[in-house]
């Protein structure tokens, strides 16, 4: 198939994203914003925009808008993304991160998409939990009201791409994330099993956490969240206790592992709010930060006796990951130009859809002409036992009727060498 014939098929698709190689992970924070104005910011960039539909990805080394459209994007509209999602932002930092902004359009877009939901464009190559936080990140933009149905197709065609990726290559053979090289550090460090781990934050990257200590005889937990009801939640998979992020100020219990991933403007734990934690031990405390921003304050990895490590500590680790799987690259690569293909196929099906949903309409008024009108004489002339075998033959043919157009044409456009 002319690979022309393909991107103007996807010209639907445009995506803007900061990650970690255009931003940097220390300025990606900066783009965060508050759960409570979100929705209204991001359907205003659907507005401004003028999209038809849009999904907001945010994981610890990426920010991306993906969106359904009928323009092309340029550094223009990363300017009015910018400048709408923070409209507080001066010009200068508008134009600084509009500069870092990766900005993709039509095959592109989608072969970006595909890409990092294959993790090939994750700071750590071959980690599966960027195919959940995808799906997450589809499910909430969708419940926002955010999204489109060419948006919920190519999510559809995104996660089967991802995990044909991890079946049918080794990319994620001894699978790593973050998460797991942020928990090698623990164990580098000889953290002991014993030790008290207060967890800030009930989502995913917190359930993966707890379930890798807890793989590695980790016990003594006690989570924090800002919704008690979520706390709990994860609380109960491993019987341990659970309050309210509230609380954090007046916790007496002590620890000796401080783990941050919650998404806030501000941090969580200042100097101030450690040292009560810290509760006067002088023991050698274990912060690991995988907070957007960096939940813990800069002052309190400089103290004394404190040990930490974070999403932007992890990169050298990362690196290495990425030279022992870069023989695996080229396969991924194939399976996602695959992919790319039979896409397009989706697309024109869809497109094919749309431009004949009025026909059961029109099948039906037909019908329904042909009965009272037309042939109603002779249908009032006819017996009960016969009106009732008339009507399941309509039915059937009305039924089957509306099909048959609608599979020759989309045979007609996929396959046009066979009718030529």
């Amino acid at each position: 198939m002319d690979i022309c014939t393909v991107k103007s098929s996807m010209n639907r698709y445009s995506a803007i994203a900061f990650n970690h190689h255009s931003t940097g992970i220390k300025n990606l924070g900066e783009l965060f914003v508050e759960e409570s104005i979100l929705t209204e910011r991001l359907h205003a960039i659907k507005n401004e925009l003028k999209a038809k539909g849009i999904m907001y990805l945010s994981t610890c080394n990426r920010v991306e808008f993906i969106f359904s459209s009928l323009g092309q994007f340029t550094k223009g509209e990363a300017n009015k993304l910018l400048n709408t999602l923070h409209p507080e932002w001066s010009k200068g930092k508008v134009e600084r991160f509009s500069k870092s902004a990766l900005i993709f359009n039509g095959e592109d877009a989608v072969k970006h998409v595909f890409r990092v939901a294959s993790s090939l464009d994750s700071l750590v190559v071959g980690e599966r939990e960027i195919i959940t936080q995808i799906r997450n990140a589809y499910e909430w933009s969708q419940k926002q009201n955010l999204t489109d149905d060419f948006i919920r197709i190519l999510m559809r065609k995104t996660i089967e791409v991802a995990k044909k990726v991890y079946t049918d290559t080794k990319i994620a053979e001894r699978p790593v994330s973050v998460m797991s090289l942020a928990c090698r550090k623990l164990q580098d460090w000889r953290v002991s099993s014993h030790s008290r781990v207060i967890m800030i934050g009930a989502g995913q990257t917190a359930d993966v956490l707890v379930k890798y200590l807890s793989k590695h005889g980790f016990t003594k937990f006690v989570i924090f969240n800002r919704t008690l009801k979520h706390a709990k939640e994860l609380a109960a998979k491993y019987n341990v206790e659970a309050y309210a992020l509230k609380e954090l100020e007046t916790y007496k219990g002590g620890f000796d592992i401080l783990i941050t991933c919650v998404n806030s403007s501000k941090p969580i734990v200042n100097k101030e709010l450690f040292n009560k934690l810290r509760n006067g031990e002088k023991t050698m405390k274990t912060i690991v930060d995988l907070g957007i921003p960096f939940n813990v304050d800069k002052k309190v990895l400089g103290l004394d006796n404190v040990q930490y490590v974070t999403t932007a500590s992890v990169e050298a680790i990362a690196k290495e990951n990425l030279e022992g799987r870069k023989s695996e690259m080229n396969a991924a690569n194939q399976i996602i130009d695959s992919g790319l293909e039979e896409f397009y196929k989706d697309i024109q099906g869809r497109k094919i859809e749309l431009a004949m949903s009025e026909v059961p309409q029109q099948v039906h008024k037909l019908r329904e002409q042909a009965i009272s009108t037309i042939f109603s004489k002779e249908i009032s002339a006819m017996s009960p036992d016969s009106k009732e075998v008339l009507e399941k033959v309509v039915d059937y043919l009305e039924k089957k009727y509306i099909s048959i157009p609608m599979q020759l044409a989309k045979e007609i456009l996929l396959n046009p060498e066979i009718y030529s």
